[in-house]
């Protein structure tokens, strides 16, 4: 991370992997915004190994974005190797190993949160990602393995730098948690005070008061912005300065089109629409914008659709103010 960025705010905010959300749309809309650092989606390590369609998609970058990351998913070391070995020439700026992903359909093969549980096979995998990385910084984001107690976090993380990992990211709800409930700061600032390698606090930042009580608890200089991110791009100007204001209704339909327009560049009409849908209502919720209106993206099916509910969006304006609250319960229901 670079000095200025330290200096000028004393932090660093990341925006975090996202599966199906942190495309090169959504991080353009995000770095508009301030945001410096960022996450491709995760990329499952079979996929890549294979050479499975939409590989490119998910990994490209945009000539503007100076640091980028990426994350692998995965608990076979062999298709980790591979996987890893593929993506060394791309230059990416560090890769990640996803061990938090608290999802049925990814823990149930031994992947996502259920590999640290594995700490021998998980540190097989480490090995075979720094090995295939060839010098690329290599990152493990896990999620505590206890609400309240920092040691079996601590033990399990010693071994993963130990391991050749150089940075830590820290969910700080356990799987069992999925994404509800207290974040366990106490634990994540006990392992940035037990590790040697940077550790990066995440869970639960929607707003620049979230990031500094998050900040202040655990001690860490860099922090990870998630769902706080989906449909709220401004979230990394507020969490940059503390007079932000808030978007306006012409910053939102702004931000919104080029968004959408964005998706339509990349994936073609029909395709980004699918995509689009959910990101479109990820604008508009919590934000006073009428329900009919919201309930109206369910049918937009291509760009014609969307410019005809954008004039009416545009046009109306909302009827209510904003709603943090509002926002955090959509963003609960949009994650995958």
């Amino acid at each position: 991370m670079d000095a200025q960025t330290q200096a000028e705010t004393g932090r660093t905010w990341i925006l975090a992997p996202l599966a199906g959300y942190t495309d090169l749309p959504f991080r353009q809309a995000c770095r508009r915004q301030g945001c410096r650092y960022a996450f491709t989606p995760l990329i499952d390590a079979g996929a890549l190994a294979y050479d499975r369609p939409g590989n490119a998609t998910i990994l490209l970058r945009g000539d503007d974005e100076s640091w980028l990351g990426t994350q692998l998913l995965g608990s076979d070391p062999g298709l980790l190797d591979r996987a890893a070995r593929k993506l060394a020439p791309l230059g990416f700026d560090r890769v990640d190993i996803n061990m938090g992903c608290p999802v049925r359909k990814v823990t149930r093969r031994g992947a996502g949160a259920a590999l640290p549980l594995d700490s021998e096979l998980a540190l097989r995998c480490i090995a075979a990602v720094v090995k295939g990385c060839a010098g690329i910084p290599v990152s493990v984001k896990m999620r505590v393995l206890h609400p309240t107690d920092p040691a079996p976090t601590c033990a399990v993380a010693r071994r993963f730098v130990e391991a050749g990992i150089t940075g830590v990211t820290v969910h700080g709800r356990t799987w069992e948690q999925v994404y509800s409930g207290p974040v366990a700061a106490a634990v994540i600032r006990a392992l940035r005070e037990t590790l040697p390698v940077p550790v990066t606090a995440n869970g639960g930042i929607f707003t620049r008061a979230d990031g500094l009580a998050l900040a202040a608890a655990t001690g860490c200089r860099e922090l990870m912005v998630a769902r706080g991110a989906i449909g709220n791009p401004w979230v990394f100007r507020e969490l940059a300065a503390p007079d932000a204001a808030p978007p306006s209704h012409e910053d939102v339909c702004a931000e919104l089109r080029r968004h959408v327009l964005g998706l339509v560049a990349l994936y073609g009409e029909r395709a980004a629409m699918r995509r689009g849908r959910r990101i479109i209502l990820s604008y508009l919720c919590g934000r006073g914008y009428r329900h009919a209106l919201r309930r109206a993206v369910g049918s937009v099916a291509d760009l014609a659709a969307f410019e005809e509910l954008f004039a009416v969006i545009l046009g109306e304006g909302p009827s209510e103010g904003y709603r943090p609250e509002e926002r955090r319960r959509a963003a609960l229901e949009l994650q995958d």
